[in-house]
């Protein structure tokens, strides 16, 4: 493996049907957005990042749901420059504002999530609760670190959602979880 940071400036070839996925449901996969080399230098990266700031000590069974769903780390780029250039990464942010239709994003937060063993899974929720913006127009990227498949617990979004803006002021817990798989049940949304 090359001990050089991967330059992540090229282009990703959004295509026009991503863009209008991306539109229509409010999420879109984008395969291939980092090629494995680049995924595997940054990974290790980013697992050290993650290990010199985790100050979580409590055992998984002395958590709350929130707590048991992820392991959490904010903002890495202000850590090393290494970090810096995977989370600016002018490709990302290219692939960002051409979903949103818009000529440049701004960094609200880089945030490393970790599913760690025995933990709990991730409950529905609306990342704009986090979020005291006065706009709609933002955008989450997720991208696994790993090669991941379905038995793992992949992630799911309710397609359409995003139109409605705030459905509710819930924080990720068991009462979100059960509101919102009342509400994409009810509503009858593709997931």
């Amino acid at each position: 493996m090359t001990t050089t940071a991967p330059d992540l400036s090229a282009d990703y070839a959004l295509t026009q049907q991503q863009i209008d996925q991306y539109q229509a449901n409010g999420h879109v996969l984008c395969r291939g957005l980092a090629s494995p080399d680049e995924i595997a230098f940054y990974r290790k990266a980013i697992l050290d990042g993650v290990e010199k700031l985790n100050t979580e000590r409590r055992k998984m069974e002395d958590r709350d749901t929130y707590g048991k769903a992820f392991l959490q780390i904010f903002n890495l780029w202000r850590q090393n420059e290494v970090l810096r250039k995977f989370v600016l990464a002018q490709r990302f942010a290219h692939v960002a504002a051409n979903l949103m239709g818009v000529d440049r994003v701004r960094l609200y937060h880089d945030q490393a999530l970790f599913k760690e063993p025995g933990g709990g899974h991730t409950p529905w929720h609306q990342d704009q609760f986090y979020w005291p913006l006065d706009t709609t127009n933002t955008i989450t990227m997720w991208m696994p670190l790993i090669d991941i498949n379905s038995d793992m617990g992949i992630m799911k979004f309710a397609s359409g959602t995003h139109r409605l803006g705030s459905i509710t002021s819930k924080e990720i817990s068991d009462s979100s979880e059960d509101f919102f798989n009342n509400f994409v049940s009810s509503n009858k949304f593709d997931v």
